[in-house]
């Protein structure tokens, strides 16, 4: 089960790279941002799954082991915080809705 969570959460910014290439039209000016907040979502899932499964390897017995498990989770927080950022100027830059008739 846990397999499965961890599956579909890297699958997560892969969906929404998907999403921003479908609606790339409507998108506008705010393609850019929004390709490269998906890139990078990627890339921090990436590292978070590659730091989760590397923590064995290295020296410096639990110590080193948990080092290497935070520097990992920090890297990959960094990488979220930045996907967001860009998001949110994805958001700013997005072209204005016109006004359904009634």
């Amino acid at each position: 089960m846990f397999r499965l969570v961890e599956v579909l959460g890297l699958c997560a910014p892969l969906l929404g790279a998907a999403i921003v290439l479908y609606y790339r039209r409507r998108l506008g000016r705010a393609f850019g941002s929004a390709v490269l907040a998906a890139v990078v979502a990627v890339i921090g899932s990436v590292v978070g799954l590659v730091t989760s499964r590397a923590m064995w390897f290295g020296s410096g017995g639990a110590e080193g082991m948990t080092h290497r498990m935070e520097f990992g989770a920090g890297v990959r927080n960094l990488l979220l915080v930045l996907a967001w950022a860009l998001l949110l100027v994805a958001i700013l830059r997005r072209p204005a809705r016109p006004e359904q008739a009634r």
